[in-house]
C-alpha cells in the first residue's frame, strides 16, 4: 500500500462520516504508522485531530475505523504528500508524492524529482522532511570484485568499518575509495546520486 491509496479517503465509523486522511504518523525509529493524521472535512487541507492505526478496521472505498479516539501523535514524524524535501547541509531535493506502506510500515519516500529515498535516510520530518548528512565513506556498497580479495575472503563483501581499518592498515583507503561510486567511471551517470 502507498500513502498516495490513503490520501483523500474518508474515514467512517459504521456509516457515519468521520473526516478524511491527510497523512500518517510514524515512529522514526522503527519506521511503523502509528496515527493516521485527518481532517474534519473534505475540503479542509489542515489536519485537526489524528487517529490510532489500531483503529483501522478495513481498508477498501473508504477507511473503516472501530472507533473514533482522537489522540495526539506523541513522538513521531508526520509526513504528508506535499511536504518539502531537504538535504541535511539545506538543499532542496523536492516534495513528497509518495511513500511506501507494507503493512503500516513504511520502507521508501518518492519525491517529485524521481527519487527513491529509503525512510532510513530521514533525520527528521514536521514542516520538511530533512535527510541525515551522508556518511563520509560509502558504508554498505558493494566492494567492486577485483579487490575484493586484498580485504576479504568472502565472494560478496559489503563495505564496513572493519574493511575500511584493512584498508587504512594496508595503506590502500584511496584504491578503495576510488573504485566505488561516484568516483567509479564504470557505472552509469544516471545511476549516480549527488545531493
Amino acid at each position: 500500500m502507498k500513502l498516495s491509496q490513503l490520501h483523500g479517503k474518508s474515514l467512517f465509523v459504521g456509516n457515519t462520516f468521520r473526516g478524511v486522511c491527510r497523512g500518517v504518523a510514524l515512529s522514526l525509529k522503527s519506521q511503523a504508522v502509528k496515527y493516521l493524521l485527518c481532517a474534519s472535512t473534505q475540503t479542509q487541507s489542515v489536519t485537526d485531530f489524528s487517529v490510532g492505526v489500531s483503529a483501522v478496521t478495513e481498508i477498501a472505498d473508504g477507511i473503516q475505523l472501530s472507533r473514533l479516539r482522537p489522540c495526539y501523535p506523541k513522538s513521531c514524524a508526520k509526513i504528508s504528500i506535499g511536504l518539502p524535501v531537504y538535504s541535511f547541509e539545506g538543499g532542496y531535493l523536492g516534495v513528497v508524492t509518495d511513500l511506501d506502506l507494507n503493512d503500516f510500515v513504511a520502507t521508501k519516500l518518492y519525491t517529485d524529482r524521481g527519487d527513491v529515498l529509503p525512510l532510513t535516510s530521514v533525520f527528521a520530518c514536521s514542516d520538511a522532511v530533512i535527510l541525515r548528512k551522508e556518511q563520509a565513506y560509502p558504508l554498505g556498497q558493494r566492494i567492486p570484485t577485483p579487490l575484493l580479495s586484498s580485504f576479504t575472503d568472502k565472494s560478496e563483501a559489503l563495505v564496513t568499518k572493519p574493511i575500511l581499518r584493512v584498508a587504512i592498515r594496508n595503506k590502500s583507503l584511496i584504491k578503495l575509495t576510488l573504485s566505488l561510486p561516484p568516483f567509479n567511471m564504470d557505472e552509469p551517470l544516471r545511476k549516480r546520486r549527488f545531493f
